[in-house]
């Protein structure tokens, strides 16, 4: 009789809980529903510009390449979708607008979501809808003249990743610390639930957020790993230069964010009293690169990749990032889906790391099949063709003249025969050293910096000489002249994304063929990191000289992107632009690449070379052409 009454008295308690859940939810819709203050309006793609190239992609297709996760998702978007922007003074909802961050509307999606973000569940989301990006976010780029404009997919993208997640969290904190943001952002969310459950909406959402906090209360290590994250990127935003901006539009320091990442979050397996962000492996972003273009050249449109013939000497006709035999620009590693990997940690998937929780250590959000997915679509993207319509005609004439300019002065780096195939087709990409490139070093050395607690890690320790530390003496803990012995990036990396990809194989049911033909294991042999300013030298450096298709549509130039224009890129060092601002589409058919400005309205714009990692110097090879010849080869360059 006692046991029936405590559950009858149970039970009144959580239904009068949820009838008081649910008048306090009806209060704030009540107050928006009817509000059309409240409506958000996304921003739509003008159907007036050449909107789409279409270089490879079918349209289901670029569905997937724009909106296919690849587990970065990290801020729930009803949330995001409801907010204002962090100013103060400001009611603007935070999702209108995304093109402020270089995002590009989707002119197939009626819902508004740009091009390069996807709202998408994962085991880390706890049942909930979150925002991420996918590679399209960098890897399709706009490029406009004329009030006309071309959309080319696997071209860079102006898109500025750090900024969008900063003010997005800073959007968030404002709302719980201004009444007025607060009161505006419940009732929009009451407006979105009624649009989607009508008058159910008081009853689904309390439902709705019970079954969220059972979620986040079943899997407390997954919420560990995103509280983790939070804290990292804070002390990662606490240390950041204000004026030094350490990546900004097109550009991002895509290693150094995976270093804080994943490297802050490692500790012993015997370490107590909550976690602590490992500052000692925290370093500055203050080596950008530019996102690189993302295309395979095809001998004939009918062809693919997956024709690829496997007689020997036989190779198939193409000649992209597919077969590049080491990727990334400092051409450290061999294995396209680790690279992928840190890609996506850097970007925001989510990671078990602490070595105590034994089950789950390593655990990711990250969708392995989606990956490799990704990849192929991107590998199905052909070199744009200059498009007439938009930037006027090619001189013929004058682009038969600039063939021999660029026979005689680019080919020997940039060309590749077959003479450049390894026995299993994998193209042997030509490296140069800083030294003799000649551009900023501030990349090749900092990946190559070791780590300096590589925590409950099993990592074999490298012994680096003293002429090691004397190329690395501005790395933590490095003492210049002396040798020493470390944890090697290489080395740390290669171990942990290794534990975390076998981990997603796992969850993902893939056998140990697929995992063979996911990594290319047959062309590339066992996977491989290497220090490259350390592992290779003379003549093999780790800045790699990539063929050159469809070279007009991937601006801004070097690999830090430095230099706006192909035109500033064969003038002498000291005649090209000294600072210049990323961020605006606007094309320069005559010179290829970014029409040059000096200043912007946005946070992280403006390019100054004068700074370390920014430096536009070096690649001096066609400095010397005099203006006609200069012009002739830009021409050719039109029609590669």
């Amino acid at each position: 009789m006692r046991l029936k009454r405590l559950a009858t008295w149970l039970l009144v308690a959580v239904v009068g809980l949820y009838v008081l859940a649910v008048v306090l939810y009806a209060v704030p819709v009540i107050g928006g529903v009817f509000d059309d203050t409240m409506e958000v309006k996304p921003s739509r793609a003008d159907q007036s510009i050449v909107a789409d190239y279409r270089n490879g992609l079918t349209p289901e297709q670029k569905e997937r390449y724009y909106h296919l996760s690849q587990g970065s998702e990290i801020l729930p978007w009803i949330l995001l979708t409801a907010v204002d922007v962090a100013d103060a003074g400001s009611t603007r909802p935070f999702v209108e607008n995304l093109e402020r961050y270089g995002l590009l509307p989707d002119p197939a999606r009626q819902d508004g979501l740009p091009v390069g973000l996807v709202v998408s569940s994962n085991p880390f989301t706890f049942g909930m809808d979150f925002v991420g990006i996918t590679c399209a976010a960098c890897h399709v780029g706009e490029l406009r003249h004329g009030g006309k404009a071309v959309r080319v997919d696997g071209a860079p993208n102006m898109f500025n990743m750090q900024l969008f997640y900063s003010q997005a969290v800073d959007a968030l904190m404002a709302t719980t610390a201004n009444g007025g943001k607060l009161w505006r952002a419940l009732k929009r969310l009451g407006r979105q639930d009624y649009e989607r459950y009508g008058v159910a909406a008081p009853f689904v959402r309390p439902a709705t957020l019970v079954y969220y906090a059972a979620n986040v209360l079943l899997h407390r290590d997954r919420l560990d790993a995103r509280l983790e994250l939070i804290a990292v990127i804070r002390a990662a935003k606490e240390q950041r230069d204000p004026e030094h901006p350490t990546s900004g539009f097109g550009r991002l320091d895509a290693f150094d964010g995976t270093r804080n990442f994943l490297f802050t979050r490692l500790r012993k397996a015997d370490a107590g009293g909550g976690f602590t962000v490992n500052k000692a492996n925290m370093v500055k972003l203050d080596a950008a690169v530019k996102f690189p273009p993302l295309w395979s050249r095809k001998a004939s449109p009918p062809e693919r990749v997956d024709a690829y013939r496997e007689q020997p000497g036989r190779f198939p006709p193409v000649w992209g990032f597919k077969d590049y035999d080491w990727i990334e620009w400092t051409i450290d590693t061999n294995t396209v889906i680790e690279r992928n990997f840190t890609e996506t940690l850097g970007a925001g998937a989510t990671v078990v790391l602490d070595p105590a929780r034994t089950d789950s250590l390593f655990e990711s959000s990250i969708p392995i099949k989606n990956m490799h997915d990704l990849e192929w679509l991107a590998y199905y993207t052909d070199p744009p063709r200059w498009p007439t319509e938009v930037f006027g005609e090619i001189n013929r004439d004058l682009a038969a003249a600039g063939e021999g300019i660029f026979r005689s002065r680019c080919a020997g780096c940039h060309e590749y025969g077959n003479d450049r195939r390894t026995p299993n087709g994998l193209i042997r990409l030509r490296g140069l050293r800083p030294e003799e490139v000649g551009t900023d070093p501030a990349v090749a050395v900092k990946i190559a910096c070791p780590v300096p607690d590589a925590g409950a890690l099993q990592i074999p320790p490298r012994s680096y000489t003293a002429e090691d530390s004397e190329l690395l003496k501005d790395c933590a803990g490095v003492k210049a002249g002396a040798p020493f012995t470390g944890n090697s990036f290489a080395r740390t990396v290669q171990t942990a994304v290794d534990s975390i990809k076998q981990k997603a194989y796992a969850a993902g049911g893939i056998d140990a063929v697929q995992r063979r033909a996911m990594e290319d294991l047959d062309r590339r042999g066992s996977v491989t990191w290497r220090d490259t300013l350390l592992d290779t030298r003379k003549p093999y450096g780790p800045y790699a000289a990539r063929p050159l298709y469809g070279i007009w549509a991937a601006a801004p130039y070097l690999h830090n992107g430095s230099i706006p224009t192909l035109y500033d890129l064969l003038l002498p060092p000291e005649q090209r632009p000294k600072t210049f601002a990323l961020g605006s589409r606007d094309y320069d058919p005559a010179k290829l690449g970014f029409a040059v400005v000096t200043a912007c309205g946005q946070q992280d714009c403006v390019v100054d070379t004068s700074r370390a990692g920014d430096g536009n110097g070096g690649h001096l090879w066609g400095t010397d052409l005099g203006e006609p010849d200069r012009r002739a080869l830009l021409e050719y360059l039109k029609t590669y």
